[in-house]
């Protein structure tokens, strides 16, 4: 029985992956999966969490959801792009004059 249910899965996910990849809106066809596990009962319903879990935990949840920064524009002035010009041959100069007290060994 347990051979026939895998052989079915391996069935239905080759047919599923391939008509998952020729439709553009479903990108890994996840919920269908799911749902072909579900029916076959081969998956376990989660278990609830625990009194202490549940007691430990806000009932309203207050947090700043991540978003992302928005783009800078990225365009900086003729003086910005000097200034970080001159400050880099700066940098480069003072990194050859260390250098060059050095010493190698023979």
């Amino acid at each position: 029985m347990l051979q026939l249910r895998l052989a079915l899965i391996a069935a239905v996910l080759a047919v599923a992956n391939a008509a998952a990849a020729q439709e553009a809106g479903i990108s890994t066809g996840g919920q269908a999966i799911g749902g072909l596990f579900d029916a076959l009962g081969l998956r376990r319903p989660t278990s609830p969490a625990p009194d202490f879990v549940r007691e430990s935990r806000p009932q309203k949840m207050d947090y700043v959801p991540l978003a992302p920064t928005p783009e800078k524009n990225g365009k900086q002035r003729a003086t910005e792009l000097q200034a970080t010009s001159a400050a880099l041959d700066r940098a480069a100069a003072q990194a050859r004059r260390r250098a060059a007290r050095v010493k190698t060994p023979d």
